[in-house]
């Protein structure tokens, strides 16, 4: 069986929803998904169903009326800039959260009473799982779907997804819950523990506690860029973070290269043929400063150094070759790892 680890991480679960529709277009069958926090949340929309919409549903949110920002806030806040406005905007919204004693939940029951089919996640054949924190022993719930009290499983959600800032809220059995990555950011280990063969943890670089697993058995799926902020209410951010999540989950569900980047895969000896002219002192030089060990790993960073400081695409397939092709045509800018580039021979009619 193979199952899906979703961490903890707020705004930065938008990710997820990517990384999910990467597994989707590389037709791989989930049997069983778990999850932490917006880990949890994602998990069930997933399990019940819903998976090919995660990514709409990310649009469609807006992460300010979520928490109950007031809408000109927000829009002050994505502006970047700092204002007098945005000042007291700011300290408007941290008074009225002292005075309700924490950030009101009304926002994610909302979400979750609007996307969530209990019935359709109870049904699933997919296993699906989370975990949560009670309060007044620190003690970890994990627990799956089969034994949650069906008019109480988006109780155990929203327990796995409270955080200290919000507003306290007695939940489930009477008690208070806190985020489950208090314990367990990414709970690959109930899946393992259930029988799992390999299960895929989707890191998002959230706040919390990380348990050791058999790294045998779970591959770890992460962005090499930022995520922005656990609380991001800017909608480009969850627009990216989608885009992301797609581009290194196909990299590695179709076995292609790069790391920040997906380029079509090439072996060892293709690039060891690219760098046959290359000075031998300016390629040391090159693997030293991207402490690299083979020729394949110098070209490809190489590549991706330029392309992120040229600002060119993240979100396609790319051809190394046709890449330094076009770093040749376009950028003559003197430094030893364009100069690199420029010393690698294409053999003309392969892609």
């Amino acid at each position: 069986m193979i199952g899906l680890a979703l961490e903890g991480g707020g705004v930065r679960g938008s990710y997820q929803a990517g990384v999910y529709m990467a597994i989707l277009d590389a037709h791989i069958k989930i049997d069983g998904v778990c999850g932490t926090s917006i880990g949890a949340i994602n998990g069930a929309m997933i399990a019940s169903g819903k998976g090919k919409e995660l990514p709409k549903l990310w649009q469609s949110l807006s992460m300010g009326e979520i928490f109950g920002f007031q809408k000109e806030f927000v829009e002050q806040i994505n502006k970047k800039k700092i204002s007098l406005n945005l000042i007291k905007l700011s300290l408007a919204n941290f008074l009225k959260i002292l005075k309700s004693r924490g950030i009101d939940v009304k926002g994610i029951k909302d979400v979750l009473a609007q996307n969530l089919n209990v019935d359709d996640l109870l049904n699933s054949k997919m296993d699906y799982g989370l975990c949560t924190v009670r309060f007044n022993d620190l003690k970890p719930l994990y627990i799956f779907k089969e034994d949650m009290e069906k008019e109480k499983i988006k109780d155990y959600i929203l327990a796995s997804a409270f955080l200290p800032i919000f507003r306290e809220e007695k939940l489930i059995d009477e008690h208070y819950y806190l985020d489950g990555g208090f314990y367990d950011l990414g709970p690959v280990n109930m899946l393992l523990n259930k029988g799992y063969e390999k299960v895929y943890l989707v890191k998002v670089k959230g706040i919390g506690i990380h348990r050791p697993y058999d790294k045998n058995k779970v591959v770890v799926i992460e962005s090499k860029r930022s995520l922005g902020k656990v609380l991001d209410l800017d909608p480009k951010r969850v627009e990216e973070n989608i885009k992301m999540g797609y581009y290194d989950g196909i990299r590695y569900f179709k076995n292609y290269d790069g790391e920040k980047y997906v380029f079509k895969r090439k072996n060892e000896n293709y690039y060891k043929f690219l760098n046959r002219k290359v000075n031998k002192k300016l390629y040391k030089r090159v693997s030293l400063f991207f402490n690299t060990s083979t020729f394949k790993e110098t070209t490809i960073k190489a590549l991706e150094y330029i392309m992120e400081h040229q600002k060119v695409d993240y979100y396609k397939i790319y051809s190394s070759r046709k890449m330094i092709k076009y770093i040749n045509k376009n950028f003559k800018k003197k430094y030893f790892i364009y100069d690199y580039v420029r010393d690698l021979k294409l053999i003309t009619g392969l892609l």
